[in-house]
């Protein structure tokens, strides 16, 4: 596997299997009467059917897959967010990685459901 290939597929991991399934297990706890973000969340879902749930559950797959794609792209070049103009340069043990980050965070993203 290439170092920008190894690169994508360590940030989705971390993404997609450790965040939202974090997400997911910390807001599907028993309602409470807390006031942190997660309780008020957590509170507003229990009001939901179970389908209803699994919609907006996965609808932050497609809020953190837009999130990292707007960061991949930033850093291949082809993205530019307001007040930056210059080029990046990324490199892993030595190796330019991108120019190809964003496809390649697509593609995993489309080919493990990413984008439900």
């Amino acid at each position: 596997m290439r170092g920008d290939e190894k690169f994508v597929a360590a940030i989705f991991d971390e993404l997609f299997k450790k965040n939202i399934e974090q997400y997911k297990e910390s807001l599907s706890k028993p309602v409470n009467n807390d006031g942190d973000p997660y309780a008020k969340a957590r509170n507003a879902l229990a009001k939901l059917g179970d389908d209803e749930r699994s919609d907006v559950f996965n609808f932050f797959r497609v809020i953190v897959a837009d999130s990292a794609s707007v960061v991949f792209g930033t850093l291949d070049g082809v993205h530019f967010p307001d007040g930056i103009n210059g080029d990046f340069l990324v490199t892993c043990d030595g190796e330019e990685i991108q120019g190809d980050l964003l496809d390649i965070f697509i593609e995993k993203a489309q080919s493990e459901n990413g984008y439900r």
